[in-house]
């Protein structure tokens, strides 16, 4: 949002320079004004542009989760999976206001497994991609919770030199850290996963999916979804239907 914000802006300043402007001018920066409302467009097109289609679609009857990082229950069959943006507002917040209560009281009695996947926002992030980059080199080391902990900062704070010293902090292996982030092995994965978010409707980050969880497949079913940043009160109410059966 901040963005089309800036564009708005940018178009008046436009508009306002033309009243003292000769025609020629006059007509370039009307030309200006018209890229910078076709640049919003297209922006608001990748980000919310397909938003009422997308809330529209049922979310699918499963959803596989092999391969992505948990923590809480390695046996309980309900799962709670938040796809998210380490650069996001909204999703730090959840991560320092909400998360703290949802660890307390659903994943360190092990009453659910909690799962991560990626939903970076390259348009409004760009630099959010190197931070889930990091994440899935640091479970090459065993190390993806220590350091998706440190990973949750604002806008711009991703830089190789950061993610190193996070990775240090995380008492992993510096220097094959960085050849993993170097080498870029995961931005198609991270991609995909940001992409099927989408499919499933997702407008923004973060967006959490409840269900049922089958450890001998990794499939999750009895998909509820919560599209957003909401008080614990909205998870509490999901996660213990779901645990009642409900």
């Amino acid at each position: 949002m901040k963005r089309f914000v800036g564009l708005a802006l940018i178009s008046v300043a436009f508009l306002s320079g033309a009243a003292c402007a000769s025609r020629s001018e006059v007509e370039q920066l009307k030309k200006d004004v018209e890229s910078l409302k076709a640049a919003q467009a297209q922006l608001a097109k990748q980000i919310g542009g397909a938003r009422p289609q997308q809330q529209a679609r049922a979310l699918p009857a499963s959803l596989d989760l092999s391969g992505a990082p948990f923590k809480g229950s390695a046996t309980s069959n309900v799962a709670l999976v938040e796809f998210s943006d380490y650069e996001c507002p909204y999703c730090i917040r959840h991560f320092t206001q909400v998360m703290p209560q949802i660890q307390q009281t659903y994943i360190d009695t092990n009453k659910i497994r909690y799962m991560f996947r990626d939903f970076p926002i390259d348009e409004l992030h760009p630099q959010s991609i190197r931070a889930h980059v990091a994440a899935h080199c640091a479970i090459e080391q065993g190390k993806f919770w220590d350091l998706h902990n440190r990973l949750f900062t604002k806008p711009g704070t991703h830089t190789p030199e950061e993610l190193a010293a996070r990775a240090k902090e995380a008492g992993m292996n510096v220097p094959a850290f960085s050849a993993c982030e170097s080498a870029d092995k995961y931005s198609a994965a991270i991609r995909q996963s940001t992409a099927f978010a989408i499919s499933m409707g997702a407008s923004g980050t973060p967006f959490f999916v409840v269900g049922k969880f089958d450890t001998k497949t990794n499939q999750l079913t009895q998909l509820k979804s919560i599209p957003g940043a909401y008080p614990f009160t909205q998870f509490q109410q999901l996660i213990d239907a779901t645990l009642a059966g409900k």
